[in-house]
């Protein structure tokens, strides 16, 4: 385990970690974290693929983790600015260290919504999308929209205007996050098509990714809705997707939600899996 720091074209570092493999012919994996949630959560995750052959790479996006350099109260970047620019600059770091190998992208949520929007796409071999979604307040029900909502419409607003970011680790999962981030974010869950609906372009940023995927969701995911999940999914035009939808039943156990998926708990039932896409990926 190395970690690094990596400079970016917007001038602010991202703290990557590698987890090398050490077969020499071993693959690259980049796993794009959940929002707010730092890259040390996919810690034992990234040992367990390094140990059959992938290289892994973690990293937190700009203010989160060790790329947080100062208070987020005088820090700027966008969610755009996470694709377009952290993970981006990610992308680039690994193809040049290394060049001749497949590099396979496992997503988290947010991390799904984002690779449409990396420049370098063009050079994924295959892709995990894990509980990976649309935001768009349009895809919960009842209550649980209302509860949307609230928080696109009111409280990100009226939170991140008090304390010029948002600070949601009072009360979610997440890290606090930049306001620039959070009202793009926002802006984004506003709409019913997502940052299809704010971002030129967008479609054709999708369509440069050519490649598997492989998309799951689970029962019980507050976060990400099977329409949400659904929704995203069928963005990738150029791809040949596979939509998997899992039951927490199936793995001896009562509940899995959004965060369940990497724990260690599942180091026997669930990691085995996503590593057989690995290696349907690499055989491509």
């Amino acid at each position: 385990m190395n970690a690094i720091k990596i400079d970016t074209p917007l001038e602010y570092s991202i703290a990557v970690t590698e987890f090398l493999s050490d077969n020499p012919n071993a693959n690259c994996v980049i796993i794009a974290s959940a929002t707010g949630v730092k890259q040390n959560y996919y810690q034992n995750f990234s040992k367990f693929l390094s140990k059959n052959n992938y290289s892994v790479f973690t990293f937190d996006y700009g203010g989160i983790g060790d790329s947080k350099l100062q208070p987020l109260s005088k820090f700027s970047t966008t969610a755009s600015n996470w694709a377009q620019n952290d993970f981006e600059s990610v992308v680039k770091y690994v193809k040049n260290k290394t060049p001749n190998s497949k590099l396979f992208i496992i997503t988290h949520s947010i991390g799904g919504q984002l690779i449409g929007l990396v420049p370098s796409n063009n050079l994924f071999d295959g892709v995990i999308m894990v509980a990976s979604q649309s935001g768009s307040w349009i895809h919960w029900k009842g209550f649980d929209r209302l509860k949307m909502q609230f928080l696109w419409y009111a409280i990100i607003p009226s939170l991140t205007k008090i304390f010029n970011y948002l600070p949601s680790s009072h009360f979610t999962r997440m890290e606090d996050l930049p306001k620039g981030m959070a009202i793009e974010w926002a802006k984004w869950c506003k709409k019913p098509n997502y940052h299809f609906d704010c971002i030129e372009n967008a479609k054709e940023h999708y369509d440069k990714i050519n490649c598997s995927i492989k998309s799951y969701s689970i029962d019980n995911d507050f976060y990400a809705t099977v329409s949400a999940i659904d929704w995203i999914a069928s963005k990738f035009k150029k791809s040949e997707v596979s939509r998997i939808h899992l039951k927490a039943e199936e793995f001896g156990v009562k509940d899995i939600g959004h965060f369940g998926f990497f724990r260690s708990q599942f180091k026997d039932t669930i990691w085995p899996i996503f590593l057989e896409d690995l290696k349907r990926f690499q055989s491509q």
